[in-house]
């Protein structure tokens, strides 16, 4: 939920560290994405199919759901371009999500992430073969990333496939940040984050906030996900509840509908005690909202999902029975 509202401060605020809250993002899915392909995916019939289903089914309905959203939204406000990039583009993206990255007009602009998300699960098994069998593919990673935008890969997953690896690796070479590591990472990631207040302030004192920040440039946001990173590995293996889960599956539907919202009440518009007072309606609408859509649609279709997935688990033999066969 941290990561979901730090975007929400990007899109509201000038404080835009939004890029190193999605890189923090794609490193915990590569982490949880391997993890699941371990002890759950390659133990099931079929299981790359049963894989990609099963994420596709994870991901897809509050997509399409949110992107239904987001256009009627900018049909009520008049807001609706004339010319999307084609229909047929714009609803086989916004409801199976491949592509969404490339179209030219992109109704719920958070929306790109989870094109990246979805390339990363078509690849995810062979990509979680590889570093698990030598984790300096990630080097190999680090090329691929460096290179994209020169090959032209720019809208495609390859400029992140560093932070998915970090967070594959981790799991499957059971690379488990310490303690001291963590905090360390996490007080040093506060710092920069301080200094960036500071710097903010001063461009505020000077009115100098028309102009690009240069502590939120984009090699900020990269330094303070790898800051951040040992800290996100960290929290990985804390033992969560029932809470925690929700929050969780909370976030993913907040991060889909702020977009929509903000847009929908305006909150760049007015004196900052007005931006203020309507950036926090946005916060209780979007929870609110969230909240009735993980509770009535997300977690029930979660449901069905999970029980699907489970009957699709080989049986394996107890021990004794395999050794006497």
């Amino acid at each position: 939920m941290v990561l979901a509202f730090a975007v929400f401060l990007h899109h509201t605020t000038n404080y835009n560290l939004g890029m190193s809250a999605v890189l923090i993002f794609f490193v915990l899915s590569g982490y949880w994405v391997a993890t699941m392909w371990e002890q759950t995916y390659s133990k099931t019939a079929a299981s790359y199919v049963t894989f990609v289903v099963s994420r596709v089914w994870r991901i897809v309905p509050v997509f399409a759901l949110c992107s239904a959203i987001a256009w009627a939204l900018l049909f009520w406000r008049g807001a609706a371009p004339e010319d999307a990039g084609g229909l047929g583009r714009q609803l086989f993206s916004g409801v199976m999500i491949l592509g969404y990255n490339s179209l030219p007009f992109q109704a719920n602009l958070p929306g790109w992430s989870l094109d990246m998300e979805m390339q990363f699960y078509l690849i995810a098994p062979l990509f979680i073969f590889l570093v698990s069998k030598n984790v300096y593919v990630l080097l190999g990673c680090v090329l691929i990333s460096i290179l994209s935008r020169a090959l032209g890969g720019a809208a495609t997953v390859a400029p992140f496939l560093l932070f998915f690896g970090l967070g594959v690796a981790s799991s499957s070479h059971k690379l488990a940040p310490s303690r001291s590591l963590a905090y360390g990472s996490l007080f040093a990631t506060l710092g920069v984050l301080f200094l960036c207040g500071l710097i903010l302030v001063k461009d505020f004192a000077l009115g100098e906030t028309q102009g690009p920040l240069l502590a939120f440039s984009s090699k900020t946001n990269l330094l303070i996900a790898v800051l951040m990173t040992p800290f996100a590995l960290y929290t990985t293996r804390q033992k969560s509840g029932s809470t925690d889960r929700m929050f969780g599956d909370l976030s993913y539907i907040f991060y889909l509908l702020h977009w929509s919202v903000i847009g929908a009440i305006g909150t760049g518009e007015g004196s900052y005690a007005e931006r203020l007072l309507l950036c926090s309606e946005a916060v209780v609408i979007i929870f609110a909202a969230s909240w009735l859509i993980w509770r009535v649609f997300d977690r029930p279709i979660g449901k069905l999902r999970s029980a699907w997935v489970a009957s699709r688990r080989i049986a394996v033999a107890p021990a004794g029975l395999a050794a006497a066969a």
